[in-house]
């Protein structure tokens, strides 16, 4: 009793760091999008704010992966970092290709764009296969439905924090599109995607604490907990970015 008592002032001691750090990793992500609407004709800039976002990404997952270091197996840490990363190279690969090759305008984005979601959900189908078949392997089967979620949870994460590639992008389609009014129907749209984008964001770090609060955080240790939890709502939110872009070109 006293050491759950322990661990749940420690767990409200480290509360504020939660919404710090993912203020800092958005803070970081919106400089480099930023970059993207600094020059309408700098093609480059595109390039730029690209790469500065595949280093936040590389680092979150990299964390990340970290962090959960202490699950219950190697499986549980290595797996969602291996796909994590055939996500960040599928993400970055083409876009090193536009850069190199001169052609860094939004229409190579877009096709970098549904390339990455193909793959993405070859990644899932490989991430569902491969967690299942642990559990059914496992001789003792306590809490497999619990194993099997944790495991396609973390998967998951790892796949979408790839999707913030594109945030660039996105900024720059929102850009182009608001710069029209909010008279027409295009702007119109790019102001309601940008507001739903920003409200599920919120939204999900909004209950990485409220879930951080509760005390439904694992038995891991807290030092390293705190971190995941943290990294876990901005992470995901990458496939809002690529969905929304895609969205966007889809609709406009």
């Amino acid at each position: 009793m006293q050491g759950a008592s322990r661990r749940r002032h420690r767990a409200a001691a480290l509360r504020p760091a939660l919404p710090l750090t993912q203020l800092l990793v958005l803070a970081l992500l919106l400089l480099s999008a930023l970059l993207a609407c600094l020059s309408d004709r700098s093609q480059v800039l595109i390039s730029v704010s690209n790469l500065v976002c595949l280093g936040v990404v590389a680092v979150c997952l990299s964390a990340y992966c970290l962090a959960k270091g202490g699950a219950n197996s190697l499986f549980d840490s290595l797996l969602p970092f291996v796909l994590g990363a055939a996500s960040l190279i599928g993400a970055c690969y083409w876009s090193m290709v536009a850069m190199v090759s001169g052609h860094e305008g939004l229409g190579w984005q877009l096709g970098v764009l549904h390339q990455w979601i193909g793959l993405a959900c070859v990644l899932l189908v490989i991430l569902v296969v491969f967690a299942f078949g642990r559990q059914m392997l496992r001789l003792n089967r306590t809490n497999v439905i619990s194993g099997l979620s944790e495991s396609v949870v973390n998967g998951l994460v790892c796949i979408c924090v790839s999707g913030w590639a594109f945030l660039p992008s996105l900024t720059a389609y929102l850009a182009s599109g608001l710069a029209a009014g909010l008279g027409g129907w295009r702007g119109r749209v790019c102001l309601a995607v940008l507001v739903l984008f920003l409200a599920l964001v919120a939204g999900l770090c909004m209950a990485s604490w409220d879930w951080w609060s509760r005390g439904e955080i694992g038995q891991g240790r807290l030092s390293q907990t705190w971190l995941a939890v943290s990294l876990l709502p901005v992470m995901i939110a990458g496939a809002l970015v690529a969905v929304a872009l895609y969205c966007l070109q889809a609709v406009l």
